[in-house]
């Protein structure tokens, strides 16, 4: 599905309050391109901070294919990728939405972004602020 910025936010917004988050792998396996892509040969391609959260987009160069990960997080912290075939004007997300459980990182699973742009985002569960990386 398709958003707009505004409704976008708002989504997420209500998403994360509610506590909705995909942490397990077959909630990965259910989002699109997830079964498909392999994150052998990964690059970063975007990085980004919220907080003391680095948050970065992986790239595989070899399946194109892309995945948010986080790390100086703590559990509660979360990461999602969005996915845009217009530059970002509107996107699909959050995808793969995945919660720190333990220890201090995590990540989504792979998507499919030939013909796409993406970013990796991440949020502060201690301070509800939300950040992203550009656009890749």
């Amino acid at each position: 599905m398709q958003f707009t910025k505004r409704a976008a936010v708002l989504t997420a917004g209500v998403a994360l309050f509610a506590g909705i988050g995909f942490t397990g792998t077959a909630a990965r396996a259910a989002d699109t391109g997830a079964l498909a892509c392999s994150t052998s040969n990964a690059v970063t391609k975007k990085t980004a901070t919220v907080d003391s959260i680095h948050i970065e987009l992986r790239y595989s160069t070899s399946s194109r294919c892309a995945w948010g990960r986080i790390y100086s997080a703590d559990p509660g912290d979360k990461v999602w990728v969005d996915r845009s075939s217009n530059g970002g004007s509107t996107w699909t997300g959050p995808m793969g939405m995945t919660t720190v459980q333990s220890g201090s990182d995590t990540h989504t699973g792979a998507f499919d972004d030939a013909g796409y742009v993406m970013r990796a985002c991440g949020w502060n569960d201690t301070t509800g602020t939300t950040r992203c990386t550009g656009w890749y």
